[in-house]
């Protein structure tokens, strides 16, 4: 009787067993099934941009826990023909663009799948109605940090085009109340303007007061006339000079907020799976807010800051590596 027992409580767990097992199987096959598909296309790059869009992806496959994750790199002459008879393939629900080659050849093909933008200088005005992350750092943030280091200032000069960012200073003004500044923008179109622009901010602007804050626009802020010219002039004034670009820290502002590649992978994972469930929700453009932040301790004492080490390691990168 005994045995009897024992071996019926046997079948019955082996059985109990399979069952569980054959749910699994089942649930697995039914989720994967039902998985909605992203497709993300990047460019083809070299180092050091290939690790850039390296992190950006495994950002995105972070954040997109419910979703699966189709990668295609393009060159930069792409098959289109050849894109479209993967897109087809995949049927994704989201498609995430990096850059600009994969931007315009997606653009191109005119296809509804909801398109969500990263890695490229896009905006609510040059690309409405489409979601993304542009490359402009929101400015509550750099204003934030301004504070942070310099909580005496009280105006921010700035030279913008208004083709591209005058959304982006709307914002700025925003931000600039809120911390009791006050805002100074400039237009300018092309090189010869902001020339024009920069030598009024010199000639206007107190550096006891006043700082300048660079925008990531090679269109009016160039590596080889305006940024040289005013990294000199700034330093023989000892105006304090801010930027939203990695590079131009190295070259002699005090400060700046650039791209956490993984987390801004993470945001446009988020965005994508939100476009892929309500595809119809009205989108856009927002500014950078997965930022890091770069300090340079040779201009902060030329600029006789006091900055204490507490603030310092708030930062991500400080220079000089001493």
């Amino acid at each position: 009787m005994h045995t009897r027992r024992l071996r019926r409580e046997v079948a019955l767990g082996l059985g109990l067993s399979m069952i569980l097992l054959l749910t699994s199987a089942v649930s697995g096959v039914v989720a994967g099934a039902t998985s909605r598909v992203v497709a993300v296309l990047y460019p083809e790059t070299d180092t050091p941009y290939r690790k850039i869009f390296a992190d950006i992806l495994s950002g995105i496959e972070q954040g997109l826990t419910a979703e699966v994750t189709r990668s295609y790199s393009l060159p930069e002459a792409p098959d289109v023909p050849a894109l479209r008879r993967w897109l087809d393939q995949q049927s994704p629900a989201a498609v995430i663009t990096l850059g600009r080659v994969p931007t315009e050849t997606y653009e191109q093909l005119g296809l509804k799948t909801p398109q969500v933008i990263g890695a490229l200088d896009a905006s609510p005005q040059t690309r409405p109605n489409v979601a993304g992350v542009g490359l402009a750092v929101d400015p509550a943030l750099l204003f934030a940090t301004l504070k942070q280091l310099a909580p005496g200032k009280q105006r921010v000069w700035v030279v913008f085009d208004p083709t591209y960012d005058r959304w982006l200073m709307g914002l700025a003004r925003t931000a600039a109340t809120a911390l009791d500044l006050k805002l100074e923008p400039l237009e300018a179109r092309d090189l010869r303007e902001s020339i024009q622009q920069f030598h009024h901010i010199f000639q206007a602007a107190d550096p006891a007061t006043d700082v300048i804050w660079l925008v990531a626009d090679t269109g009016i802020i160039d590596s080889e006339t305006i940024l040289p010219a005013v990294i000199e002039k700034s330093w023989q004034r000892r105006l304090l000079v801010f930027s939203n670009s990695l590079l131009h820290v190295n070259r002699g502002v005090l400060f700046a907020l650039y791209p956490d590649n993984i987390a801004l992978g993470r945001r446009l994972a988020e965005l994508a799976s939100r476009a892929s469930r309500t595809p119809d929700t009205p989108s856009s453009i927002e500014v950078l807010r997965a930022v890091k932040r770069a300090l340079n301790l040779k201009i902060a004492t030329h600029l006789d800051l006091d900055i204490h080490r507490n603030i310092e390691r708030q930062f991500d990168l400080v220079l000089p590596v001493w």
